[in-house]
């Protein structure tokens, strides 16, 4: 049992035990709350490296670390100590968070399943929980609160939620004080080497104990009052300079650690680029610095106090970093930037290229963009794009705040990056678009002296930002040009895209479904998920789901089937499959589920979605399958009130492009037709596109002619539509053709057609193209098969009982509800009555009222009962 992780004590620091016992007390929290230079880190350090617990020290590098990138480098660390099983959520953290997966559900998983395996408590050793924004304190307080295998052992500089008084009545929790982290007498006299009540104890006693204070007067004999942080900014500056002039410190070594003062943490190797970078030799010697030179001047900054070594060579992570005290670095830091001004950007280029090895990227983007490297910035960018919005979108929007457009029309990949942030949070839609037509000009006018990993990801930019901007001709332009260059790619230049290639295939897969060229975006997307498994990405996964939904939108039912119970039995991240990456499995269950004439499975799979609702780019299809859910349970007027609700929304946040309100144009005509408004069905419709969407309309005005009693109309409709370029399309043109030829009464010709249209159906899966044949024109396709004989009328009269569009030829057609409210309403004397005899909300009584009313063509209760005694109390169809 064992803290990995831990900073090495060093030799000449002294230990104080109590401090040690006080963080091996019971509680599920301690904290060592006090400013710097009290020791904290060296407390809890040596209390780690003695104790029992087991668990793992972390560091935080950055301020203000997210709740996402706290659990990330929470389970990092643990899978990097060998403490997770091997189907451990946390262990696929980072794709998980990737995927939108909710931080601390993720944590509460990974560690429940760890204690279901009777591996006992889990110690998190936290040093800097100041760093920590307030979300993330918030969360894992809360996670401590639910989770009696976790403990939490920290330090902090100041106050934080862990501190509230109210938090002991939940939590069993310590705080050590600066009061007990400061020096007793004998302590300061311990580390002065002088007698208990000397004039230099009592020096240190009157600064509040400090530590660090008795340590510099230690070294160069300095005292004073309490001192503030700009008092021991100032006495350790004092402490430099004394220690340089009183000769001390030699000028390689002070040289030395000047420079490699410019890094939060460094190993050997960046220790020794520091020291070339910075021309630093050996007296009498023109070569730089050997690795066991530059070890050897760490372990001596360590051993006169200025840092701590962390981990070792042989640690699990495979992590030997050292780490200088915070302000002592900051002490020379600030030397640097006075005394090596000229070689401070190739200082920062070095550490940030380092960071980038060492996976932290945001880290390295920050120098980056602080050095003006925008070559640098892109590589960060084009590596880890995903992770850095994930982890710190708030963040960039700061970092980035003061470029100028001017700089950012010529960094494509950074412009894209704000754009998909703004996007994502659905309260800033027009900056985000704004910042999508800025991406996508400055892709076009970086791609001609672009190399072809730059080209591809260029232009696979372009296509998604001018999709999603809603310039489908133009995003398709760019979608092919993006698939050539991938092709046609060296495996060299394609090892440059790194992680990314999946997610290339897939946005240029995805522009392709919207351009309705089905079978190219399936080849996109299983390029997309072949490089996933053999390079062990997880883009690839989302290639899948993909391919899933876009065999489901296209009609073959039978195939997405197939690729759908293949997909969940991958192994994805926590939260994909019902998060954007996995929308496309979803929407494939849901169609599938539809097919089979199943409302409420379809239902429960696309609301998994809600939440991405504001943002997704998907929501058209999702509008879709919402609008045929309510057309199966029989509620067509609700679903238009809730289908024009969707489109209204997403006009404000200008996500409507053309294209897909021409499909949901149909929708629409659908759910008016349903409702029995024919007139209405026909003017949302309008008129024929010239484009591929001409077909699809074809169809629709067939299906309104069927259910006015005109199959002659039907056919000449059906007759213009050429080219069906999806299975969905044929088996719909088909079957109203077959109900057209049934309606007519020619047995002779509809029999064979009929027989066709069933067994295309029952090839591809496709049963929603029956429940939507008019009733009379489904009736009678059930006549010809059933006097066929061929056994055809089984599906048909089956799909007859989920019929969602009733023919209009005998008066005005009601859905169930409807027709129960019609026989209810002489019985009521008010609208009140009428919905507890029908069990539901007065509201929902006065959406239906309005519906019955215009079908018998009425406008009060009074002229409703009336008509309705004239036709007769209606019964619910089919």
């Amino acid at each position: 049992m064992a803290i990995t992780g831990v900073p090495r004590v060093p030799e000449g620091v002294r230990v104080r035990s109590r401090l040690s016992a006080r963080f091996d007390g019971p509680q599920a929290l301690v904290v060592a709350r006090a400013p710097a230079g009290y020791g904290k880190t060296v407390a809890m350090a040596h209390w780690a490296s003695t104790t029992e617990a087991t668990g793992v020290w972390i560091r935080f590098r950055e301020n203000q670390v997210g709740a996402a990138a706290l659990v990330q480098l929470i389970g990092a660390e643990l899978d990097a100590a060998g403490l997770l099983e091997p189907g451990s959520t946390l262990r696929s953290a980072s794709d998980a968070l990737a995927g939108g997966a909710d931080p601390w559900q993720l944590l509460r998983h990974g560690l429940r399943a760890r204690g279901g395996a009777g591996t006992g408590t889990i110690t998190l050793a936290l040093d800097g929980l100041e760093r920590l924004a307030d979300e993330s304190s918030v969360g894992l307080l809360d996670a401590l609160l639910d989770l009696p295998g976790l403990q939490i052992r920290a330090t902090a500089r100041r106050s934080s939620l862990s501190d509230e008084t109210a938090l002991a009545l939940k939590l069993d929790r310590a705080v050590i004080e600066p009061a007990e982290l400061a020096l007793t007498a004998a302590e300061a006299a311990a580390a002065l080497d002088a007698e208990p009540g000397s004039p230099a104890v009592a020096r240190v006693l009157q600064s509040g104990g400090l530590p660090l204070y008795a340590r510099l007067m230690a070294a160069n004999g300095q005292g004073g009052s309490e001192p503030s942080d700009d008092d021991i900014a100032a006495l350790l500056d004092s402490f430099v300079r004394v220690e340089l002039t009183g000769g001390a410190w030699d000028e390689q070594f002070m040289g030395f650690v000047t420079a490699t003062s410019i890094a939060d943490s460094l190993d050997l190797r960046l220790a020794a680029e520091i020291a070339t970078v910075a021309r630093l030799r050996p007296t009498g010697r023109s070569t730089p610095l050997t690795t066991e030179e530059v070890a050897a001047l760490l372990d001596r900054a360590e051993s006169d106090g200025l840092g701590l070594w962390t981990g070792s060579a042989a640690s699990p992570s495979g992590r030997h970093e050292f780490v200088y005290t915070p302000v002592v670095r900051e002490a020379f830091e600030r030397r640097l930037r006075a005394a090596r001004p000229a070689h401070l950007t190739a200082l920062v280029r070095a550490v940030a290229t380092w960071e980038l090895d060492r996976q932290r990227p945001y880290a390295a983007l920050r120098r980056a963009v602080a050095i003006g490297d925008w070559q640098l910035v892109n590589r960060v960018v084009r590596e880890h794009w995903n992770e850095i919005l994930r982890n710190h979108g708030p963040q960039l929007r700061v970092l980035f705040h003061r470029t100028s457009l001017v700089e950012l029309r010529r960094q494509p990949l950074v412009t894209m990056l704000l754009a998909l942030e703004y996007n994502r949070s659905g309260d800033h839609r027009l900056r985000a678009l704004e910042y999508f037509a800025l991406a996508g000009y400055a892709a076009r006018t970086q791609r001609q002296r672009s190399s072809p990993p730059d080209r591809a990801l260029l232009r696979a930019i372009e296509t998604a930002a001018l999709r999603v901007s809603g310039r489908a001709d133009s995003a398709l332009g760019a979608a092919l040009d993006a698939r050539d260059v991938l092709l046609e790619m060296s495996a060299q230049d394609r090892d440059h895209l790194g992680r990314t290639e999946p997610t290339l295939h897939n946005q240029i897969g995805t522009t392709l479904f919207y351009a309705g060229r089905f079978d190219e975006a399936l080849e996109s997307f299983a390029r997309s998920t072949a490089i996933g498994a053999s390079r062990g990405l997880k883009g690839g996964l989302q290639g899948t789901a993909l391919s899933a939904g876009t065999l489901a939108v296209a009609g073959d039912l039978t195939e997405a089937a197939q690729v759908a119970e293949e997909a969940v039995r991958l192994d994805w991240p926590e939260s994909w499959i019902t998060n954007y990456q996995g929308s496309f499995l979803q929407l494939a269950e849901a169609l599938i589920a539809l097919e089979r004439w199943d409302a409420d499975e379809a239902d429960r799979r696309i609301r998994s979605l809600d939440p991405h609702r504001p943002t997704i780019e998907h929501w058209p299809l999702l509008a879709h399958v919402d609008a045929v859910v309510g057309l199966l349970r029989g509620e067509p007027d609700r679903a238009l009130l809730r289908l024009e609700a969707e489109i209204t929304r997403q006009r404000r946040r200008s996500s409507a492009a053309a294209r897909s309100l021409a499909r949901l144009a149909e929708t629409r005509s659908l759910l008016l037709l349903a409702a029995g408004d024919a007139e209405g069905a026909k003017k949302a419709l309008g008129k024929a596109p010239n484009s591929s969407g001409a077909a699809r309309h074809g169809i629709a005005a067939a299906r309104i002619d069927l259910a006015c009693g005109l199959p002659e109309d039907a056919l000449r409709h059906l007759l213009r539509v050429q080219e069906l370029a999806d299975s969905r399309s044929r088996g719909e043109r088909t079957t109203l053709r077959a109900a057209a030829l049934a309606l007519l009464g020619d047995h002779d010709r509809a029999a064979p057609v009929v027989h066709e249209a069933v067994a295309f159906l029952i090839d591809r899966g496709q049963g929603l193209a029956l429940a939507l044949v008019p009733t009379e024109a489904l009736d009678a396709m059930i006549r010809i098969a059933t006097a066929a004989g061929r056994g055809d009328d089984e599906l048909l009269r089956r799909a007859r009982r989920h019929a969602a569009v009733a023919s209009l030829t005998a008066g005005p057609v009601f859905t169930a509800r409807e027709a129960a409210l019609a026989r209810a309403l002489p019985e009521a004397r008010d609208t009140a009555e009428l919905a507890a005899m029908l069990s539901v909300s007065p509201n929902t009584i006065k959406t239906q009222l309005r519906s019955v009313y215009r079908k018998l063509g009425v406008t009060s209760r009074s002229e409703a009962i009336a008509a309705l005694a004239a036709r007769g109390r209606p019964e619910p169809p089919g």
